[in-house]
């Protein structure tokens, strides 16, 4: 081969390579292209830090009991003349009372995890009846009680709460008498339908979810020296 064909020859090779490379440069080109769109129309995925705080921010503000307890003092009443009966002299006449309990229904405002304020409705009835050697009459007696209470949560665990409260309020007597002899025997009913009341819990239990849960309670007051229900969060 003469020296003018290799010159050609060589000037066609370098004119593919050429070719070659520019298109390998536009398509890388068009794929960077490509792929900025696709960066550009893809939404922006931003941290939010509030998310991992929502584990510890106090959703369920507001708490509904209601509960059942026994030993208030309207059943002391009525087991303490009991007591005393077999001490004293012989009475004119004898007790026989029969007390239900007190029903309680609650409302508490979540301030913290830890204190809660709130407001509380107790009913405890019970009935009295007299006799000496027959039936004299019979007592209806009904204490409602409104009791604006303080609510410490001093254990706050997973399932298990601990707590503690104290209520300051006012008990209301709704009184109803039957006499059966009226001729020998005259039943007043008290003087004061309107007095203090109080409730004092040492400790108290609940066992639950953060929404739904029962619980226990010791104390003394208008609840009852033993508390039991159920509470609601909402």
């Amino acid at each position: 081969m003469n020296t003018k064909h290799h010159y050609r020859l060589s000037l066609i090779v370098l004119l593919f390579i050429f070719s070659g490379w520019s298109h390998g440069v536009w398509a890388q080109n068009d794929t960077i292209v490509k792929a900025e769109a696709t960066i550009a129309t893809e939404p922006v995925m931003v941290y939010d830090a509030t998310a991992d705080r929502k584990s510890y921010t106090l959703d369920k503000r507001h708490q509904i009991s209601i509960g059942y307890g026994i030993l208030t003092p309207s059943q002391c009443s009525v087991i303490l003349p009991y007591l005393f009966e077999y001490i004293g002299p012989e009475p004119a006449y004898r007790y026989k009372g029969a007390c239900y309990g007190a029903i309680q229904i609650g409302y508490t405002f979540r301030c913290t995890k830890v204190i809660g304020v709130g407001l509380y409705y107790i009913c405890d009835p019970r009935i009295v009846k007299l006799y000496n050697d027959q039936l004299i009459g019979k007592i209806n007696w009904t204490t409602h009680t409104l009791l604006p209470t303080l609510k410490i949560n001093w254990l706050n665990k997973r399932v298990v709460t601990m707590y503690s409260k104290v209520g300051l309020g006012l008990s209301i007597n709704q009184c109803g008498i039957k006499n059966y002899q009226p001729d020998h025997f005259e039943i007043t009913p008290p003087q004061h339908r309107v007095y203090f009341a109080y409730q004092f819990t040492l400790a108290g239990i609940e066992i639950g979810n953060n929404q739904y849960a029962g619980y226990l309670q010791l104390g003394a007051g208008m609840e009852g020296w033993f508390c039991a229900g159920f509470r609601i969060r909402l």
